[in-house]
């Protein structure tokens, strides 16, 4: 039975042209001399679970989630999206908006970066974009503003970061959970129409539209000031002890001494303390600590299950 009549067959050759633009380009990884492997890829990549919704791109230097199932394979790829605050007032939230920076579209999911990779908060729908400028403390900026199915305002001030969530709603959690890859290059989704990532897993071989499969490194140095903005639970991240480079790169522990087991868990991230034991419920990093000071145990995330609900994995360290 046909299900599509947007497809046919042509004999010969057929020359399409389009005419658009797409943003700026920067080489954003420090250049190193001597031997060096911060740029290593696994030997399989996954489908991008959150393309763009119409025409834009993701930049080198992007981090990104690349997640597997319990047994490590069927990857997802998702891109960690980002949109700095401006101004906000009422269902109006306006983000700036250049060459280098990522596009938001209808349908977006977004909401006030958490203090935690993968934390909660509260994320509206973005009903409306347009293009525009604002003038806030007699500077014009160019900005994307944003109307959106809530006001989130009151929560918002200049230079917040914006991220993904898994649905809109209060208490909602941080679409990308645990960034441990990134992008090696710029890439220009020029799709207009995605596929429908939700049945990926139970009708791979019937989908409508494009899918985007995408095979990213697991780790990098970049400049940060090149870098998408990034919230500070993001730069808590940073693996690099120069100032002004960002290191993720969790496949290589050989830069942290063994010996020195903290440095090597924590690796920068900011250790959750709170008065109850951590859950497969509880949201964490791989590598960081957690501590329950009822019981005065000391536990780490060890691993993340893939799906739109992952569990956590959390080790205990102390007897």
């Amino acid at each position: 039975m046909v299900k599509q009549v947007d497809y046919g067959y042509f004999r010969g050759r057929v020359l399409v042209q389009k005419q658009g633009s797409i943003g700026g380009y920067r080489s954003v990884f420090v250049k190193l001399k001597e031997l060096h492997n911060e740029l290593v890829y696994p030997t399989f990549g996954g489908i991008i679970m959150n393309p763009f919704k119409g025409r834009a791109k993701f930049f080198a230097g992007d981090l990104l989630e690349f997640r597997t199932n319990d047994k490590g394979v069927r990857p997802e790829v998702y891109i960690l999206k980002t949109f700095k605050v401006v101004s906000a007032s009422s269902t109006t939230v306006n983000v700036l908006r250049d060459g280098y920076l990522h596009k938001p579209f209808v349908g977006d999911v977004l909401m006030k970066a958490p203090d935690v990779i993968g934390g909660t908060g509260t994320a509206v729908t973005i009903t409306a974009v347009s293009p525009t400028t604002v003038t806030v403390s007699d500077v014009t900026y160019d900005v994307y503003a944003l109307t959106t199915s809530a006001n989130i305002a009151s929560s918002l001030s200049k230079d917040d970061i914006l991220v993904e969530a898994e649905e809109a709603g209060n208490n909602k959690k941080m679409l990308v959970k645990n960034i441990n890859a990134v992008a090696d290059c710029d890439a220009d989704m020029m799709f207009d129409d995605v596929a429908n990532t939700a049945n990926i897993g139970t009708s791979d071989e019937d989908f409508v539209d494009a899918r985007y499969l995408y095979t990213p490194a697991l780790g990098g140095l970049m400049y940060t000031h090149k870098m998408s903005p990034m919230p500070q639970c993001v730069l808590n991240l940073n693996r690099s002890n120069v100032n002004g480079w960002f290191k993720v790169n969790y496949y290589d522990m050989r830069s942290i001494p063994d010996t020195n087991f903290v440095n090597k868990a924590v690796a920068g991230l900011t250790p959750i303390i709170a008065s109850a034991d951590p859950t497969t419920s509880t949201v964490g990093v791989v590598g960081q600590f957690a501590l329950g000071t009822t019981s005065g145990d000391l536990f780490m995330c060890t691993a993340i299950s893939s799906g739109s609900t992952p569990t956590y994995t959390w080790t205990k360290l102390t007897a």
